[in-house]
């Protein structure tokens, strides 16, 4: 019990410091992290965390490049609906194709998804903004993600400590 309530202290200290260093780091949707921290709850203890960590990084590429495609080569706001319907089911097509490989689905479309969370309401308000704001935004989402994944992992040792 010892053993999981230290555990329970890191975890929440470890978030608040996330939370109050986000603008530093460029994460500034920190609840991603607590997103990701509950889909990899779900993986489990003996889940493959390197496979899912690569498969949301893959999501996270993918989710850019979609961004990047749809300013450079489609109309801009707000005319763009229709190609932004191409464009998602395009790469969302990809991450499909993608998991016959191995990689995990949910942690594409998570990693995809967060980098569109992230990315799209500057192209709806700025497209041109995004050759500065890209690179720092997904910087952000991947330090959200590997966060959650890091305190999954402490979460599911405080509850294999607990159960024992």
């Amino acid at each position: 019990m010892k053993k999981a309530l230290g555990l329970g202290l890191i975890v929440g200290i470890f978030f608040a410091l996330f939370v109050l260093f986000q603008n530093y780091l460029g994460a500034t949707a920190f609840y991603i992290a607590a997103v990701a921290m509950a889909m990899f709850a779900v993986i489990g203890p003996f889940g493959d965390y390197l496979k899912v960590a690569i498969a949301m990084l893959v999501g996270i590429v993918v989710g850019l490049a979609s961004m990047i495609i749809l300013a450079l080569s489609f109309p801009l706001p707000p005319d763009n609906l229709l190609y932004v319907a191409i464009v998602s089911g395009v790469a969302l097509f990809l991450l499909v194709v993608l998991s016959v490989t191995g990689l995990r689905i949910d942690a594409m479309f998570l990693g995809w998804a967060a980098c569109l969370a992230a990315l799209y309401p500057t192209y709806m308000a700025d497209a041109a903004s995004l050759a500065t704001a890209a690179v720092p935004a997904t910087v952000g989402v991947t330090v959200s993600l590997m966060v959650g994944l890091v305190m999954s992992l402490l979460v599911i040792k405080i509850a294999m400590a607990a159960n024992r």
